[in-house]
């Protein structure tokens, strides 16, 4: 038996009336528990969930892990659901939701540093197309400013590692990912998740949350990190905001920030927008539709996410499996999948839905 490819997949993602095209072992993978061709029973069901005491996990091949896990039994929720546990991202985002909650107590506390010190491991230890899934997944209402903070950490360290900075710098790009948004905690609940676009006045409001957070920082922080929370709404264009600053007066780190905080708000959905699949976000970069933002930045960003999702499984708009072959340059909202030994390039009609992680 090939262990290489085991998958651990909990027991609850099984079905009654499940026929299965690979042998189930425990979750150690060392011992056959149901030989592939059987169908699932409720009674079978129940001896995998009283195995090995009790445990809740069980192994599968690769491939029958992902025909599983792409089921229309099975939902985005419940694959987002599972992508987070065993990435680790959901127990982030909870940390970060309980900083948001207890700012004061956590700038005197050590677990901020534990925190980015988490983030820092994770980047190391993921593959960076499984937190680019964490980040384009839906996301709670109630929960999107913790997420993007978390989404934009993420995002800052990854650019950091792409450009090859020390790794000093890329836990202070973490840091001030996790921060850069501090100040919305200020901002008026009913402005902050308004289910519409703002109103005039209400966006006069929500551009405070720069200076809020520049200002909440204070000394205690590194410059760097107060002046991407300052100054990551400016644009190189001079056309941003709070001081309208331009050109080389805009930091690295800022800029990279920018652009995270850009990525993360263009795929996420909203009450008054549709998400954005990520490939459609990478031809807008592509396209310069984000103006005043580092072009040689961009153009270093986007070299290194589509080599990342280069043989990248993929859920396709017809239900089936896909691989990523290509992404064009000049057209990445529609790269070339194989599927069925086929290579096509997608479109309007075939398009890809998902990309399957883990």
């Amino acid at each position: 038996m090939d262990k290489r490819n085991l998958r651990k997949l909990p027991i609850e993602y099984l079905w009654e009336g499940l026929v299965l095209k690979d042998n189930i072992y425990d979750n150690t993978g060392a011992t056959l528990l149901v030989p592939r061709g059987e169908r699932i029973t409720r009674d079978k069901l129940e001896k995998l969930y009283n195995f090995n005491k009790g445990d809740k996990n069980i192994m599968v091949h690769e491939d029958a892990y992902y025909d599983i896990l792409t089921d229309t039994r099975i939902s985005q929720r419940k694959r987002q659901k599972l992508t987070e546990r065993v990435s680790g991202y959901g127990t982030l985002s909870d940390s970060v939701g309980g900083m948001m909650h207890h700012v004061d107590a956590w700038f005197e506390s050590d677990e901020l540093e534990k925190l980015v010190q988490n983030i820092s491991e994770k980047l190391i230890e993921i593959d960076p197309v499984t937190i680019f899934s964490c980040i384009n997944f839906p996301r709670p209402m109630d929960e999107g400013l913790q997420r993007h903070s978390l989404n934009v950490s993420f995002m800052n360290g990854m650019i950091g590692k792409w450009l090859g900075l020390p790794q000093k710098d890329v836990r202070i790009l973490v840091l001030a990912g996790l921060l850069h948004d501090i100040g919305k905690t200020k901002i008026p609940e009913e402005i902050l998740n308004a289910p519409r676009r703002l109103t005039p006045k209400e966006f006069k409001v929500m551009k405070q949350h720069p200076i809020y957070s520049y200002e909440m920082l204070g000394d205690q922080f590194d410059d760097a990190v107060r002046d991407a929370a300052r100054h990551h709404h400016e644009k190189l264009n001079g056309e941003g905001y709070p001081d309208g600053l331009k050109g080389d007066e805009i930091s690295l780190f800022t800029r990279i920030t920018a652009l995270s905080d850009i990525y993360d708000a263009m795929v996420s959905k909203r009450s008054y927008k549709e998400a954005n699949l990520p490939f459609g976000v990478f031809d807008m970069l592509y396209r310069d539709e984000f103006k005043g933002l580092d072009r040689k930045l961009v153009m270093t960003f986007l070299k290194n996410v589509r080599r990342q999702y280069i043989a990248k499984r993929v859920l396709m708009s017809d239900g089936g499996i896909g691989l990523i072959r290509y992404i064009p340059v000049n057209d990445a909202a529609h790269p070339i999948v194989e599927q069925d030994d086929k290579l096509c390039q997608t479109d309007g009609r075939w398009y890809c839905r998902e990309i399957l992680t883990m």
